[in-house]
């Protein structure tokens, strides 16, 4: 949360470490983050940008992308938590509908809680949201 310009895009790369500090630490449960696997970091972390990117899949092969093995019950979940299964019931084809291509089906909100449900099926240990709500109206940021 802050303003424009204020680090937000900055601190959430440090963390994902696209690029490192040159003067100081940033440190995760003491440990400085330079010293831990890259991909263990990234890992720790999801990531939901202001454009998230969808394929031209089903809604449920994109909250699934990447992922194997993973049951509609655990996709209908992690959308309730994102606020976003009613919609997606409402649709005619459901979990089935096609998003088109790059999300071209659906408004930026829509694809932006999408995105947010492909994080939250991971499980990560923090979530960091780079503008991730700013295609919402207010009722859905809720």
């Amino acid at each position: 949360i802050g303003g424009s310009g204020c680090g937000k895009s900055t601190t959430i790369q440090l963390l994902q470490r696209f690029y490192d500090v040159k003067e100081g630490q940033i440190l995760l449960d003491g440990v400085d983050i330079r010293k831990l696997n890259i991909h263990w970091v990234r890992f720790q972390f999801g990531l939901v940008s202001q454009e998230p990117i969808l394929f031209d899949l089903t809604i449920a092969e994109n909250i699934a992308y990447g992922l194997e093995d993973v049951s509609m019950t655990d996709i209908i979940d992690a959308a309730k938590k994102a606020n976003i299964h009613q919609f997606i019931e409402q649709l005619s084809d459901g979990y089935k509908t096609k998003v088109g291509i790059k999300g071209s089906f659906l408004s930026g909100g829509e694809k932006q809680r999408i995105a947010i449900v492909r994080v939250l099926i991971r499980r990560p240990k923090a979530l960091l949201l780079d503008e991730a709500t700013s295609a919402m109206d207010s009722q859905m940021n809720k």
